[in-house]
This record gives structure tokens, C-alpha cells and sequence, in this order.
């Protein structure tokens, strides 16, 4: 399944994407990827193996109650998942907010791109959560991470049971700031086909394509318009980064 690029080269042409989009009286969720040949899939699914992920996920809830103070209760999985993604852990959730201003922030910042800050096409995702969902044989409506509905989802993460083989869209549950600033919500991804190529997918994606020769321009639009990484990420290594980022040396502005 080919999704159409739609090709963007500022924030008003961003706006004008999502206004259009809004007048489809549909529930969108916007993410960011420096990359746009990237597929929409998990961390986890990106070379683990299911055995891996259960290693990961329950060695990270034996070691994690020495070194964080608010874990969850033992059996609260979803807690433990979006706990994991918070800190980087590979999980099968893939992150997305209701912001397209946000989403297109992490699609050009250059911290987020590994191969440098316009090397390649960066994009902003669209997608219509509720269709997915009712795709996938949930109701048309986007619950809590902690539905009872979305747990076939989330147990294997955790214990050797069968795959439900479908992706589900929830909301974040707002344990942390950074959740709320970021305006976040999740896919759970239970099946390894990235969501870009599973059947039917153009009913419920749309892709924003950032050609690299704006992405810098891109970058700096935002800035200007207050969508920074100290906003973001309330904390104080994002200060440092940023400040970093507007601040550079004397030998390199000359």
C-alpha cells in the first residue's frame, strides 16, 4: 500500500494540510519522522524478536523499582509500558499527539535526525485514529491505554500468549508532565506489518512530505513560532540542548 505524498514546505502550508483535514469532521493524530522513507512502526519491531521484547519489558520491572520511586503495581502492564517508552526502552508503542505543530517539531529538529539536519525528506504523519481502530475491530473511539480492550494488546509484551495481529490507538494517561505538554497519544502495535502498509491503509493515513532543502527552514519557523524542546520536555537536559542549539560557539559563527 503507497500512501501519496503530500508535499509541505512551511508551517501555513501545514496548517492549510491540517484545516482541510479538520472540515473531514474525522479525529486525527499527527507524528513526526526525520525520515519519510521510515515505516510506522514500534522500536521494538525494529530487529527484536518476541522473545526479546519479553526479556526487555520484565527484566526492566525487576530492576526498576531500586532506581524510580512511582513505579507501577506488578500486574498494571500498560503502566509499565508507557513507563518503559517514557525512558527509551524498544516497546510496541509508537508515539503520536494531537498536535501537528508538535509532531512537525520532532520531524525537523535536528536532535531527532541521526543521519544529520537535512540529509533526507523529513514528514509529518496524519492519522485518523478512530477508523483505524474500527478497522481493527475496536469500536470507532479512542479509550485509555488501560482499557480492558486493549490488553490482548499489551500481555504478550509481558508473558508468551498468542498475538491479537491488530494495532490499536489510545490515549496517554497523563502520569508525567512531558505526556501532557506533548499532548500524546499511542499506537499499540500487536502485529509486525507497519500501519503504512497494511491493507487500507490510504482511508487512514496521510503524509506530509518536508523536502530536505525546507527541513532547516522548516526547523527555525517553528522556533520562531515558541515550539522548542525546553517547552516540551519540561526538564533539565532539554534546557541544555536547546540553549546549546541557539547558542554556538564563536569559532563556528565565524
Amino acid at each position: 500500500m503507497t500512501i501519496t505524498a503530500i508535499p509541505i514546505a512551511s508551517v501555513g502550508d501545514l496548517s492549510r494540510e491540517v484545516l482541510a483535514l479538520a472540515s473531514e469532521n474525522r479525529k486525527w493524530l499527527f507524528r513526526g519522522q526525520t525520515d519519510s522513507d521510515w515505516n510506522l512502526m514500534p522500536s521494538v519491531q525494529r530487529g527484536y524478536s518476541a522473545q526479546q521484547e519479553r526479556y526487555l519489558t520484565n527484566e526492566f520491572r525487576v530492576r526498576a523499582r531500586s532506581r524510580h520511586i512511582a513505579c507501577p503495581q506488578s500486574d498494571d502492564y500498560p503502566g509499565w509500558l508507557a513507563l518503559m517508552q517514557h525512558y527509551g526502552l524498544p516497546t510496541r508503542l509508537l508515539d503520536w499527539t494531537y498536535s501537528p505543530l508538535i509532531a512537525a517539531f520532532f520531524s525537523v529538529h535536528p536532535d531527532y535526525s541521526a543521519a544529520g539536519l537535512g540529509a533526507c525528506d523529513a514528514c509529518v504523519w496524519a492519522l485518523d485514529a478512530r477508523k483505524l481502530n474500527e478497522s481493527q475491530g475496536f469500536e470507532p473511539l479512542i479509550f485509555p491505554l488501560d482499557a480492558s480492550s486493549y490488553e490482548p494488546l499489551i500481555v504478550p509484551a509481558f508473558k508468551n500468549r498468542d498475538e491479537l495481529g491488530t494495532v490499536g490507538v489510545a490515549m496517554a494517561i497523563e502520569h508525567d508532565p512531558r505526556i501532557q505538554l506533548q499532548q500524546g497519544a499511542f499506537t499499540i502495535h500487536s502485529c509486525r506489518t507497519p500501519i503504512n502498509l497494511m491493507d487500507g491503509a490510504d482511508t487512514w493515513l496521510r503524509k506530509l512530505v518536508i523536502d530536505r532543502s525546507r527541513v532547516a527552514a522548516f526547523f527555525e519557523e517553528l522556533t520562531a513560532l515558541g515550539i522548542r524542546k525546553y517547552t516540551l520536555f519540561p526538564d533539565l537536559s532539554a534546557l541544555t540542548s536547546e540553549l546549546k542549539s541557539m547558542h554556538r560557539p564563536a569559532d563556528e559563527e565565524s
